[in-house]
């Protein structure tokens, strides 16, 4: 049966790169339908950079949760063993475009290939209000040091997202009761 047997683990990252592109399609349509707002109004700016984070991370969450529950009834009522770099290996592997695209960007930052960082944005649209926040240029040039490791924490918060939601789930660990009871 294939409730009782562990899941390959290509296609539970294959399953992760779904889910990064689906929240990836999901800001085009919010950061388009925004975008009038966000040329004239800095508070939209603001709200569609938050917003698409929460979108783009909240699908990596969705998918880390499905994984953990499916993996917390694994060894729960079937008896398979617990694997403690499952998180990990799933924060790599979901985000895995985030991660290329970010060392494509600081390979052309470095010069060593050319300005990437129109694809950049497009391939990453959730990062389309930060960096509207920061310039208004859309060249490599115009990118700070600074706005470039701004952006690595951005893409960082994918990894940490699925890391933590994956092992409070699968330690039945219940996040409400602890912050607004403070007990476990």
């Amino acid at each position: 049966m294939v409730a009782d047997t562990r899941e390959n683990f290509g296609k539970r990252a294959a399953k992760g790169m779904v889910w990064w592109l689906a929240g990836e399609l999901i800001c085009v349509i919010f950061n388009l339908c925004m975008l009038v707002f966000m040329i004239k109004f800095m508070a939209f700016k603001v709200f569609t950079a938050v917003a698409s984070s929460i979108i783009a991370n909240g699908l990596m969450i969705n998918y880390a949760y499905n994984c953990a529950v499916r993996d917390r009834n694994l060894i729960k009522y079937h008896g398979v063993s617990h694997d403690p770099f499952m998180s990990l290996k799933m924060a790599i592997a979901a985000p895995l475009p985030q991660y290329l695209m970010w060392i494509a960007l600081l390979l052309s930052k470095l010069g060593v290939i050319g300005d990437i960082f129109n694809y950049f944005i497009w391939c990453n649209i959730q990062s389309l209000a930060w960096v509207d926040l920061f310039t208004s240029s859309r060249t490599i040039d115009g990118l700070s040091w600074g706005g470039l490791f701004g952006l690595l924490a951005l893409m960082l918060a994918a990894p940490v997202c699925i890391i933590l939601t994956y092992e409070c789930t699968v330690r039945e660990f219940d996040v409400k009761a602890w912050l607004l009871y403070g007990k476990k």
